[in-house]
């Protein structure tokens, strides 16, 4: 997510797939965002800043969340994750406060796995191969 100020970037952060421990996504190194569409999503209220964010990257993935319960207040969200009742979206910075709940946070890619699968190519070919003929 980025936050910009007169059109230029100031802040940008990650967002992560927050899960419980016990979730069967909890052990995946990464996740594409249509794997978690029939998850239950626990999210800020509809029109806070965060909230049309992630909708929208939701419908970029094809699906519409299905949001049972709507909070003000981001603890409480992983409170329920943390339970075991659905799963939420959880901006990088938020993962700073000392007292969190236990829940995994789970990277999104939002690339295909074949663009995946590139990028890891060629950062290898680079990392290994391109030292052979040349001083890095």
């Amino acid at each position: 997510m980025e936050t910009t100020l007169n059109g230029c970037p100031y802040l940008e952060e990650e967002i992560f797939l927050s899960v419980p421990p016990s979730h069967h996504l909890a052990k995946q190194k990464s996740i594409a965002l249509h794997e978690a569409a029939n998850e239950p999503f626990f999210s800020r209220t509809s029109g806070y800043g965060f909230r049309d964010v992630t909708d929208e990257y939701c419908r970029e993935a094809d699906f519409e969340p299905y949001t049972p319960i709507e909070l003000e207040e981001a603890g409480a969200i992983l409170r329920l994750v943390e339970m075991g009742m659905g799963v939420s979206f959880t901006p990088q910075l938020s993962l700073l406060r000392q007292s969190m709940p236990k829940t995994v946070q789970i990277p999104i890619t939002y690339l295909s796995q074949a663009a995946i699968d590139f990028r890891e190519f060629t950062s290898g070919f680079f990392k290994h191969e391109v030292s052979k003929y040349f001083y890095l």
